[in-house]
């Protein structure tokens, strides 16, 4: 079962890998933001149960605080091009690949704002034939 730190920490290591001068902000800052930097953040925006397996489905939110704020542009078109190439199709966790089904991104007050959307399906936590046919096959034995 694939857990969102494990996601998470999949996707920070694709930006280390990219941009390992530009360090990842590990919580929302207020004030006092240091420039340049990423936020990344997930989101479930639904999980759906099936009797064996579940359905997650959530949103990758990335935030680039470009260091100059008066000369921002090309810095922040570089990083999104670069994020682009990152996360156009897919990214890896673990031993499996999550395909990604759509990119959005903009600059809203001179801050990339990069989401890109991903859902897949998991193990379900719990059998639920668990222990159901016991009793039946104990009656066969006999």
């Amino acid at each position: 079962m694939l857990t969102r730190m494990q996601i998470m920490n999949a996707i920070n290591d694709k930006i280390k890998a990219e941009f390992s001068n530009i360090p990842i902000l590990s919580s929302d800052a207020e004030e006092g933001i240091n420039r340049p930097s990423f936020f990344v953040s997930l989101e479930t925006n639904r999980v759906e149960a099936f009797p064996y397996s579940i359905l997650r489905d959530m949103t990758c939110r990335i935030r680039f605080f470009p260091a100059n704020l008066s000369t921002y542009r090309e810095e922040v078109y570089d990083v999104m091009d670069r994020l682009d190439k990152l996360f156009a199709l897919s990214f890896t966790v673990g031993d499996r690949t999550i395909t990604i089904s759509g990119v959005t991104a903009e600059v809203i007050d001179k801050v990339l704002h990069y989401d890109f959307d991903f859902s897949y399906y998991d193990a379900a936590a719990v059998d639920p034939d668990a222990g159901v046919n016991t009793e039946k096959m104990r009656e066969l034995l006999f």
